[in-house]
């Protein structure tokens, strides 16, 4: 899995990156087969004014080549990278417990194949 982090109108300092890139890596490890890549946005919508202004925008791109992709905004910007890659993780495991649904519905016989046998 490729997780990018990059940031807008604030520093990304080192110690930052690595705690997005560990999160990212904690909630997403059991979709490690499924998730192709993991984009990470942070921004400052109000630039040094200070308030609720700390965006986080989550990207996560799926092997079925499904987008899921979550955003919030909050006052301190690991709270909000906390609460976007917890989110982030529930529409993972939504989209592919529904993939495997939907592939082991396609997998059983139909009712005349069955009945012809």
């Amino acid at each position: 899995m490729d997780i990018n982090v990059s940031a807008h109108g604030l520093r990304l300092d080192p110690d930052t990156d690595g705690f997005v890139r560990s999160q990212v890596q904690a909630a997403l490890q059991r979709f490690d087969d499924q998730v192709v890549a993991a984009d990470v946005f942070l921004k400052d919508i109000n630039g040094p004014k200070g308030g609720i202004d700390k965006q986080v925008l989550v990207r996560v791109r799926l092997h079925n080549r499904q987008v899921i992709a979550t955003e919030i905004a909050r006052t301190r910007l690991r709270a909000a990278v906390v609460v976007s890659v917890r989110m982030a993780k529930r529409a993972v495991r939504r989209s592919v417990k529904k993939s495997l649904q939907k592939h082991r519905w396609r997998a059983q016989p139909s009712l005349r194949e069955v009945t012809e046998s």
